[in-house]
């Protein structure tokens, strides 16, 4: 894998699916003003024009730009558009600090390219010739080959495409940089409203922060009244069906002071 030098000026950055966050380049930035670039870029070439376009490395690239680096160390891949694509998307599915939001679209994207990329691994695709028949089982499929690249369950996948799907676009586009990107738990109650809905959900998060739940938010624009707080014996009433048997006799041998009909439930036990 060669490394080489690249003046700054001849990289074409494009369109991003996650757009570059600037304080955390300053972070990078200074850095790099100590130690150097410790981590080169990924670019492929455009033609024959000189220039290349970023492949992976974003938020290193503005760093550069901020520090006034004017060369940058890169690997030049050898990539379709597509495959680019899908080296973009795998670099920010490793990175730890997505939300569940960013991790749906990521992941959502990522099953739009392979499929384009391997079509005969599509539910539905073109499969009248033996030939594409025969490709089908040596060409794992989406889930599966995500799973492996990644490290994911095939369950987990599948939860964070069908949450990413039941979300409207425009609402997905105002959720980022809200509470409710960081919660999967809130996002998939979020799923489960309409269209409508969700727009009037997101609406009110953006104004009103300090809710931090959607069964509340919905409450307060549905109009209905706040629910009593559970009393003594609701709570105990609901301990009492989650304990085990043996939790139980525990709970009998606690109260049975108090408790007088013990000896009959005692010995019915």
């Amino acid at each position: 894998m060669n490394i080489e030098m690249i003046p700054v000026d001849d990289i074409e950055v494009g369109d991003r699916l996650r757009a570059v966050d600037m304080d955390w380049a300053a972070v990078i930035a200074a850095s790099m003003q100590e130690n150097g670039q410790r981590q080169p870029i990924e670019v492929r070439k455009i033609g024959r024009s000189g220039k290349f376009s970023l492949v992976s490395g974003g938020h290193r690239l503005a760093a550069m730009k901020l520090a006034g680096i004017d060369h940058a160390a890169a690997i030049i891949v050898k990539a379709s558009d597509l495959e680019a694509r899908l080296l973009e998307i795998d670099e920010n599915l490793c990175r730890h600090e997505l939300t569940p939001l960013d991790k749906s679209t990521f992941l959502a994207e990522r099953k739009a390219v392979y499929e384009e990329l391997h079509p005969e691994t599509k539910h539905g695709g073109d499969r009248k010739t033996d030939q594409v028949a025969e490709l089908c089982h040596l060409i794992p499929s989406f889930t599966e080959a995500t799973a492996e690249r990644l490290g994911l369950t095939a369950r987990s996948i599948r939860a964070y495409i069908t949450r990413y799907k039941n979300i409207a676009p425009d609402v997905r586009q105002q959720l980022a940089g809200t509470w409710l990107a960081d919660s999967g738990q809130q996002l998939d109650e979020l799923a489960r409203q309409t269209p409508e809905i969700q727009r009037k959900i997101v609406e009110f998060a953006t104004q009103w922060p300090g809710v931090r739940k959607v069964s509340e938010i919905l409450r307060q624009i549905e109009g209905r009244p706040k629910p009593k707080a559970a009393g003594t014996y609701e709570k105990f009433i609901a301990m009492w069906r989650k304990a085990t048997p043996d939790e139980r006799k525990q709970i009998l041998t606690y109260l049975s002071p108090e408790l007088p009909g013990f000896q009959t439930e005692r010995a019915a036990a």
